[in-house]
């Protein structure tokens, strides 16, 4: 409801837009969209449009103004902007009694209707469009600076060279709503540069009409208001059944409680521009004057033209400021990410950046806790804080305040040193976060006024509260709170969340598996031990049956050769010599191959590791030539290659020779239906290993196969139970070394490496 009477109870759900009365300096007549018959009028538009309200009341517009004008209407864009923005229409129609009237009229649309308000039209061109300084200032002046308060100082200055106002000033919002002065231009003696005004000064819906509307202007704060009404003569403001909603008017009436406001100011004329930065109200220009001041449409246009580039400017360097703030928060997540692929643990790095953070977040002091690690630099609390509180107060894992100890307990010595924080959560329980302290930031701010409504008592005994009566200077000591946390800072704050929130993650998921490494480790090693019991028993026995079936017949086949002989002796016939070379290659092979077969039955027996220092070479050379003695690949070529004086491992030739053995058959076996058949085994000293890589020509090892062939019954080749190069893992494991697939443009490539011995070494 809105009546004459000043109650501020409601200030902040009034329907100011719905006042149903317009300033007499123009009159306001609304059309039906659809039918174009005119449906409201002010009570006032004789004045401006030669007819009374009860007569064009019902009539359609070109009853007004004329069928041309009427019909040109339609082509002008009434689609209301946001923030709305003058746009005025001259034209010019005859008034009932004959005289030419110059109308300007402001034209939108409201709901269902097409508003159209008339201001006085300036009888020639006006003086601001020909000045020629003023059109520089623009360019000269208001462009120039690069910090804000310069910026506002020269806008202030020419905004009221423009509008002839006794006082314009910029007036900045802050977090909490209230406004700051920051700039002034005025001939008068008294000055409000630097002082504060409470939120409540503006009201809600005030504040959402100056995000919609840039320009508000009151040439009279005490002028009668005039009446808007309807065709039934009813007034067409809140309390009527059709209201008519004057959100975009420039004409709209005054509402009670800030004539109240005014009027203990000492103002008699205001006009205020918004200063919108990103979709948001970041301030005003507030022009006071102190009597009547009725501003010419044209230096309003130019004014507003002023305030719109100064809202452009705003947003730049309040865009720059936040980007850059921005960028250094991701170049700070950047360091601490790239520092944490080398494996240091994300606590050290954090606390290796904790200067760099304090300063980002304008801190003094950083508490991280990380499980049970608790991590502090510069000035903390003596004692522990619960911040458990703020973080319940976090949005997207952030939250701050200036005022910490209005949200948590904490003694005078606590507050001194934290007397505001920033929260960063770094886990999904909160058991991990990082906070970053504030000191005590002691101010006097300086209040035009003491910053509290009025309560006054009316004839009928109603308390009430009206708008505050004195705007003396009043100063407030705030203690125990800190600097507040602007957006900006909540942006950088919210950057480094998210990085440190992601390798905290990344840190936890990796301990969670160490963890499970080691409590499976004693399992794992009890269930190698026993496979390697089992491997030894039944593979033993296996060997030493498979020899002791071997060596009788290479024994028989040696003693029928050596009879064959003696055979020939006996006979008296002289044997060839080609024939008696061949039978000494017969009996040499088969003692070589029961050689062999012993080699290999004491090789696969013997389950203990009997390291020594040993040059590597002898038993790579072993390997491969047990490898090679069955080997059917006719085209075969076999290259060993290794780098001059090789330092000694300590390994136990045995099981290194069997690691060769089984890499290298491996090997041969992809290669028999390649067109090349080329192994290559290269050894080289690689910082404290020597380095083993046997590499084939065959088909390779699939991508989706490398990360399993050296697991455990997991056959690599179409034959064998899939235990050779998980064997071979183990025993290069248990050497100290390790051995991987590694990326190859032909064939496989196999390396593993054993550590080298160093001249320290006994």
């Amino acid at each position: 409801m809105t009546t004459d009477q000043v109650d501020l109870t409601t200030c902040d759900r009034e329907p100011i837009h719905l006042i149903g009365a317009v300033q007499p300096h123009g009159a306001l007549i609304a059309l039906n969209n659809e039918t174009g018959i005119i449906e409201y009028a002010s009570l006032n538009t004789a004045s401006y449009l030669g007819h009374a309200p009860e007569t064009i009341l019902g009539q359609t517009l070109d009853f007004v103004i004329g069928g041309d004008n009427a019909a040109a209407l339609p082509r002008i864009d009434r689609v209301t902007t946001t923030p709305e923005l003058l746009q005025p229409w001259f034209f010019s129609f005859d008034a009932p009694d004959g005289t030419r009237i110059d109308a300007e009229c402001l034209p939108h649309r409201s709901d269902d209707h097409i508003i159209l308000e008339f201001v006085t039209s300036e009888p020639k061109p006006a003086a601001v469009w020909e000045d020629e300084m003023l059109r520089r200032g623009v360019i000269t002046e208001l462009f120039k600076p690069d910090v804000l308060g310069e910026l506002a100082n020269i806008s202030a200055k020419m905004i009221r060279e423009a509008t002839g106002f006794d006082r314009v000033m910029i007036y900045r919002f802050a977090e909490d709503k209230h406004g700051e002065v920051i700039a002034e231009s005025t001939d008068r003696p008294d000055s409000f540069l630097g002082l504060h005004y409470p939120a409540s000064d503006i009201p809600e819906p005030a504040r959402r009409h100056f995000l919609l509307n840039v320009m508000r202007t009151i040439p009279d704060i005490n002028s009668v208001r005039i009446p808007i009404v309807d065709r039934s003569g009813e007034v067409a403001n809140a309390e009527a059944i059709r209201p008519l909603d004057l959100t975009f008017s420039k004409l709209r009436a005054v509402a009670p409680v800030h004539v109240e406001y005014l009027n203990n100011m000492g103002v008699g004329a205001s006009m205020s521009i918004s200063l919108i930065t990103n979709d948001r109200l970041w301030g005003l220009v507030a022009c006071h004057h102190y009597g009547p001041r009725l501003v010419s449409s044209s230096r309003l246009r130019f004014a507003e033209l002023l305030g719109s580039t100064t809202s452009a400017l705003l947003q730049s360097i309040e865009n720059t400021n936040q980007l850059q703030k921005s960028i250094k928060a991701e170049k700070t997540a950047f360091q601490i990410e790239q520092q944490a692929r080398t494996g240091r643990p994300l606590g050290a790095l954090i606390q290796d950046q904790a200067r760099g953070l304090m300063e980002l977040s304008d801190a003094q002091g950083m508490i991280l806790v990380l499980g049970k690690d608790v991590i502090q630099s510069g000035t903390v609390p003596y004692t522990a804080i619960d911040f458990e509180p703020l973080r319940a107060r976090s949005v997207d894992g952030v939250a701050a305040t200036e005022t910490l100890s209005a949200i948590v307990d904490m003694d005078a010595g606590q507050m001194s040193v934290a007397a505001g924080a920033a929260y960063l959560e770094l886990s999904e329980d909160g058991a991990d976060h990082l906070v970053l302290l504030r000191t005590s930031f002691d101010q006097t701010i300086r209040w035009a006024g003491k910053p509290e409504k009025v309560e006054t008592v009316g004839e009928d005994g109603t308390a009430r509260l009206s708008p505050r009566g004195s705007f003396a200077l009043w100063r407030e000591e705030r203690r125990d709170s800190s600097k507040p946390f602007d957006a900006t800072d909540r942006d950088a704050l919210r950057i480094l969340r998210r990085a440190l929130f992601a390798l905290n993650s990344l840190e936890r998921e990796r301990l969670a598996r160490d963890a499970q490494k080691t409590s499976e480790a004693e399992e794992i090693r009890l269930r190698h031990a026993l496979l390697d019991a089992a491997r030894a028993s039944s593979l033993g026995e296996l060997a030493s049956a498979i020899a002791h079936e071997l060596n009788q017949p290479l024994s028989a086949v040696s003693n029928y050769v050596s009879a064959c002989r003696q055979e020939f002796i006996n006979a008296k016939v002289e044997m060839p010599e080609r024939a008696g070379e061949l039978m000494d290659d017969a009996i040499a092979e088969t003692t070589r191959a029961g050689e062999l077969v012993r080699r290999i039955r004491d090789f696969i027996t013997r389950g203990d590791l009997n390291a020594d220092y040993i040059d590597v070479m002898p038993a790579i050379r072993q390997g491969v030539d047990l490898a090679t003695v069955a080997s059917q690949l006719p085209r075969l070529k076999i290259d060993i290659a290794a780098q001059d004086e090789l330092p000694q491992v300590l390994a136990d030739p045995v099981q290194i020779g069997q690691v060769i053995l089984n890499l290298v058959r491996n090997s041969i076996s992809a290669m028999r239906t390649s067109q090349t058949q080329a192994l290559t085994i290269s050894v080289t000293r690689d910082n404290g290993d020597v380095q083993v890589l046997i590499q084939d020509t065959g088909p390779g090892i699939p991508t989706e196969m490398q990360n399993y062939i050296f697991e455990p019954f997991h056959a690599s080749t179409t034959k064998g139970m899939g235990i050779g190069l998980s064997l071979c893992r183990s025993i290069v494991q248990a050497h100290g070394g390790s051995i991987w697939v590694q990326p190859s443009e032909v064939g496989a490539t196999i390396g593993f490496t054993l550590p080298a011995r160093e001249e320290h070494d006994e």
